[in-house]
């Protein structure tokens, strides 16, 4: 009797382990023919995307391209690889790689366009050459980045006393290229020379020969020895010179 009941109990467990395989392989073969939806493909390109964005931007959208609808692509068993050749962070254009690891492994590459928003300095009168930059002439307003304007200036105290290197019409967007430093020196002014050392530190009346801006050096002349000396500018109205 008991070689009987052996005999029952090892033909169940083979038929178990027979029809567990069977579920096994069955499985894997549905899982073989699933595929990864293009939706979900496009979706994490431009979750991707957005997460590249720093903090102070505004995006407005943000849109992946189509995938061919004849290319299938099969169910990705691990998380999706992302990539961007794109360097910068703010961007309007960007192609994102995607790829799955899992075998067999596939990746295939997608245009995504994000539309980004940021307050940016613009010009609110006409800005002669030469005229500086005050809260009176300038004025922020939400604008969209593109690939054309990201010299922009995004903080006020970044051009504030700074002048118009060219002229600036109204409604301009500011970035570098149209400023330069103020002249903190005009020719033919009294200037403040401070002469320094090691130590001692002594200051005299001068004249300039010269415009000069911040960290620029020039012709000045000491009113005491009427001495032409090379000094530097460092501020307003004030130079300075070693000995």
């Amino acid at each position: 009797m008991t070689l009987k009941r052996n005999n029952r109990s090892n033909f169940a467990f083979s038929l178990w382990l027979i029809n567990l395989s069977i579920w096994l392989l069955v499985s894997n073969s549905s899982f073989a023919t699933q595929k990864h939806s293009h939706e979900k493909i496009r979706n994490a390109a431009i979750e991707f995307v957005r997460s590249q964005i720093p903090e102070g931007i505004t995006i407005k959208s943000i849109k992946a391209g189509k995938i061919d609808s004849r290319i299938n692509f099969q169910q990705c068993s691990q998380a999706l690889e992302m990539s961007s050749s794109n360097k910068k962070y703010i961007a309007k254009n960007w192609t994102i790689g995607v790829r799955c690891s899992s075998t067999p492994s596939w990746n295939i590459y997608i245009p995504v366009k994000a539309q980004l928003t940021q307050k940016m300095l613009l010009s609110k009168t006409t800005i002669t050459r030469g005229e500086l930059l005050t809260t009176q002439n300038i004025k922020f307003v939400e604008h969209e980045i593109t690939n054309q304007n990201q010299n922009y200036f995004s903080n006020i105290a970044d051009v504030i006393g700074r002048e118009a290197h060219r002229t600036i019409r109204p409604n301009r967007i500011i970035n570098a290229s149209m400023l330069q430093e103020a002249l903190m020196v005009h020719k033919k002014e009294a200037v403040l020379i401070y002469a320094k050392n090691n130590h001692l530190q002594i200051s005299m009346k001068g004249t300039a020969l010269k415009n000069g801006r911040y960290n620029q050096m020039i012709k000045v002349r000491n009113n005491s020895s009427h001495k032409v000396i090379d000094a530097i500018v460092i501020d307003r109205g004030i130079v300075a010179v070693s000995f």
